[in-house]
């Protein structure tokens, strides 16, 4: 049977059978076209971003005829939360997207006990490998198979810290702990306070660049990375 999950939670759960697999469309990449005087064409310039994409998913449920709108209260429940989430599909539970918003077509009354309605799911262009969301010993993430990672640095110790990755550096004044995160631009402790202003140097230095990378922090110090390993 196939299916998909939304942060975990299967949508056979909530009785909603998809009619068929979806298709897929590639993320298309961001370019910038500019004419110039006397240069045959435009210069193409491709900026290192994609766009979303739209995947659209056919589903039904059965239910008793006095239970539809009850029913269809449950897929609007389950479907329309909010927020970024994340989806998965069971003929490929290795990976996950990130689901940036759902919209929901006219929910149509096939026969009697049936229903057929349209999800839209917008997607974020990359897919996300499930294990890249473990915590790892920095030198296991030193080579990366993958696209460009936004990871997340978890540092432990007290003091002074440099982190370095690629040759760029991050100093710190870690006070136990200090988490590093790369994609949302933060430097906080565990118990969510922030420490921005502790930290010195770009996070952007700090991806982790498709093969060989270069990391190494302070003598004294522990450190493990979430990697969130990505692919197109």
């Amino acid at each position: 049977m196939f299916y998909f999950t939304l942060d975990g939670e299967p949508s056979f759960r909530h009785k909603i059978t998809v009619a068929y697999r979806p298709d897929f469309p590639a993320p298309e990449p961001r370019y910038t076209d500019t004419q110039v005087p006397g240069r045959d064409g435009a210069l193409t310039e491709f900026d290192g971003t994609y766009s979303d994409i739209n995947v659209d998913v056919e589903m039904n449920y059965i239910t008793n005829p006095q239970n539809w709108h009850a029913a269809w209260r449950e897929v609007k429940r389950y479907l329309l939360k909010g927020g970024i989430r994340e989806l998965r599909f069971s003929d490929d539970l290795a990976f996950y997207y990130k689901c940036k918003k759902v919209v929901l077509g006219t929910n149509e009354r096939e026969f009697r006990h049936t229903a057929a309605f349209t999800a839209t799911f917008t997607l974020a262009p990359y897919e996300y490998l499930t294990d890249g969301k473990e915590r790892y010993p920095y030198q296991v993430c030193a080579f990366n198979r993958y696209e460009l990672c936004k990871p997340i640095y978890f540092i432990t110790g007290e003091g002074m810290c440099t982190l370095t990755v690629n040759g760029h550096e991050m100093t710190a004044n870690v006070g136990q702990n200090l988490t590093i995160d790369t994609d949302l631009q933060l430097a906080y402790r565990t118990d969510g306070t922030l420490q921005n202003t502790e930290v010195a140097g770009n996070f952007d230095d700090l991806y982790l660049l498709p093969g060989e990378n270069t990391i190494s922090v302070t003598d004294g110090f522990d450190l493990k990375i979430q990697p969130n390993w990505r692919c197109l």
